[in-house]
């Protein structure tokens, strides 16, 4: 377990306390804004992300609509102006007896590490904190889901306090504030095509929904909530070059008890799903939008607004969907016969999204009766399938195509081209590969029936990995190693082979020192003989 998840447990202390002694009143401002003030491209989900999020804060979360300020692309005038009519709606609660204020701030978009961005305008980690303290709430929340956000807790020096207790329509006795951010200060945060979301808002609002109830009591705390969204976050972003992305948090509070984010025990509505499901993906079809994704090992049981939703469950490897429609209070029993299984191949229930997608470039061979220079007699072009290691996505085998070109003799000068991509789950390596070699016959020759023959090629990739349209990394890397094969004539012009290739790449990954690393790979192929 993370060294910061060692620490969170105080705040799950007992939920005891004096008697009540007062309301609690919560107003949340969400912003989300697609486009930053840099070079950097247009994130996709990140106005659709603070929509989640004021979804499940109206439903689950005790905050009423007119309490709820949601800005989505909008730019530093309109957000100043919806802080200053936050602050002046809590203090106006604030000079009601006994009623303590509960704030919720939530920021989905690009950032630097020093400030948010909204469009070409900024506002500092500095101002946001500022204006936190300002507003006098008794209990501040901040989520902050943005590349570098972690630097908004640099400096704070955050130490575990007392345990704290704030409940949804009870009496708070506690005040401070809490951060969460999606990532550490010098990492990005990713977006998920396949989820229409970033992974730390997507994990965070399935946890809301009741996938972080590991109690089963029917709430959601903020220790449940943040324990379940770094634990998804970093597991589906493990297989990058920067090593995954890794959610931090700085709290000062104190008081008793743990904060209660969200009651999942008397929604709506609510979808139950049978035992034995290795991954769930829960799809709102009116909004053509994931709501909740369920590990293996989570409630079963998740609150949902009435509608109709498309479910996708994964056991044994295999895809089962169905259709099913959630009544108005109605808390909905999903059955297995319900769930029929696809045809077709078995699905990795592990990986994050359906049967790959692999788009491998295949190069057509051309045809020449006659060659067009005297030294291309003799020469052969393979080309054919194959695959290989990946860099960063584990053991995986990624399928490749492979085109060469070999001078004449028995010991040949050969130049090859190699392209592959897979995808694991919204994480695509793709790589193209150069190689320039020596390759000599062992057994046989020339026309024989069968031939075998060693080589030995200096390599060098460019490997690059994005998640959906946002680029993780990419390096350019070099390699040398043997490579062993063996061929044999289909016709006089035809040959049918099978290589195997372990080059010894060096790397240089963005987290980590040059290291190197084995990448073999297979192929077969056919040799055309160029006459």
């Amino acid at each position: 377990m993370s060294p910061r998840l060692l620490l969170l447990p105080v705040l799950a202390a007992l939920l005891v306390g004096s008697p009540a002694l007062a309301d609690t009143r919560r107003v949340a401002v969400l912003v989300g804004n697609n486009v930053g003030s840099g070079d950097r491209p247009p994130l996709r989900f990140a106005e659709t992300d603070a929509g989640k999020m004021a979804r499940v804060l109206t439903e689950l979360g005790d905050v009423a609509p007119d309490d709820l300020f949601l800005l989505q692309g909008k730019g530093l005038a309109q957000l100043r102006d919806t802080l200053n009519l936050a602050t002046r709606r809590i203090s106006s609660w604030r000079g009601e007896p006994g009623t303590r204020v509960v704030l919720l701030f939530y920021f989905s978009g690009h950032s630097d590490g020093v400030a948010l961005e909204l469009g070409r305008e900024r506002l500092t980690f500095t101002a946001l904190r500022e204006w936190l303290e300002r507003t006098g709430a008794e209990v501040r929340l901040a989520v902050v889901d943005s590349c570098r956000s972690g630097a908004l807790l640099r400096a704070k020096g955050g130490t575990p306090g007392p345990a704290f207790q704030i409940k949804l329509a009870d009496d708070v006795a506690s005040a401070g504030q809490v951060l969460l951010t999606s990532s550490a200060e010098d990492e990005v945060s990713l977006e998920s095509k396949e989820i229409g979301g970033s992974f730390f808002t997507h994990h965070l609002v399935s946890g809301l929904r009741g996938a972080a109830d590991a109690s089963g009591d029917g709430q959601v705390t903020l220790t449940e909530a943040y324990q379940y969204a770094f634990s998804c976050t970093v597991t589906a972003t493990s297989n990058t070059f920067t090593g995954g992305q890794h959610p931090a948090y700085d709290y000062r509070l104190s008081g008793q008890g743990d904060l209660v984010l969200t009651q999942v025990h008397t929604p709506a509505s609510a979808l139950e799903l049978p035992e034995g499901f290795e991954r769930a993906l829960l799809i709102q079809i009116l909004r053509d939008q994931i709501l909740v994704e369920l590990p293996a090992g989570a409630p079963r049981k998740v609150a949902l607004p009435p509608g109709e939703y498309a479910v996708k469950v994964w056991r044994g490897g295999k895809l089962h969907r169905a259709r099913v429609r959630v009544g108005t209070g109605e808390a909905k029993q999903l059955r297995w016969e319900e769930l029929p299984a696809e045809a077709g191949p078995t699905v990795a229930a592990s990986a994050k999204g359906e049967e790959p997608e692999l788009e491998v470039p295949v190069p057509e061979v051309p045809v020449q009766a006659e060659p067009v220079v005297p030294f291309i007699e003799g020469a052969e072009l393979t080309l054919g399938p194959g695959v290989r290691g990946t860099a960063a996505l584990g053991g995986e085998l990624m399928p490749l195509a492979h085109l060469s070109y070999s001078g004449r003799g028995t010991l040949r000068l050969v130049a090859g081209l190699e392209l592959g991509s897979l995808r694991v789950g919204e994480i695509r390596e793709t790589v193209g590969q150069l190689s320039l070699g020596l390759r000599w016959n062992v057994l046989g020759r020339p026309g024989d029936r069968f031939q075998a023959y060693l080589g030995m090629a200096l390599v060098g990739q460019l490997i690059h990995q994005t998640s959906g349209a946002q680029v993780i990394g990419w390096l350019v890397s070099p390699g040398l190693g043997p490579w062993v094969g063996v061929r044999w004539p289909l016709s006089d012009s035809v040959l049918a082979l099978a290589e195997v290739h372990a080059p010894i790449t060096l790397l240089k990954r963005q987290d980590g020192p040059t290291s190197t690393q084995l990448i073999p790979s297979g192929r077969l192929g056919v040799a055309f003989v160029l006459r």
